[in-house]
């Protein structure tokens, strides 16, 4: 059986590019998401098991919910990077030179 990793890998990365860093929206949310699974996997454990009780639910709740927020707080900051790259483009349309 041969296997073809180069062209899955290539697959992957085009599919990757395609729904989740076209547009400035997405790439604000997805940068967000990493961010936030990064941090929520430093921060978490030995805070999890402080709030929550139980290491293992707790810190896979605390987990989820901060990757969550970031990626809410990084769509919206997307949203607002677009439609300041929009107002920018009609306004420079709208100019008589």
């Amino acid at each position: 059986m041969n296997r073809h990793y180069k062209t899955a890998a290539q697959v992957v990365r085009t599919t990757f590019i395609r729904r989740a860093w076209t547009t400035t929206q997405q790439r604000w949310t997805t940068a967000s998401i990493v961010a936030g699974l990064v941090f929520a996997s430093l921060v978490m454990p030995s805070f999890g098991i402080a709030v929550f009780g139980t290491a293992f639910a707790g810190w896979w709740l605390a987990v989820f919910l901060t990757t969550g927020v970031f990626g809410l707080v990084g769509n919206r900051f997307g949203i607002g990077r677009e439609k300041v790259a929009l107002l920018r483009q009609t306004d420079k349309g709208d100019r008589i030179d």
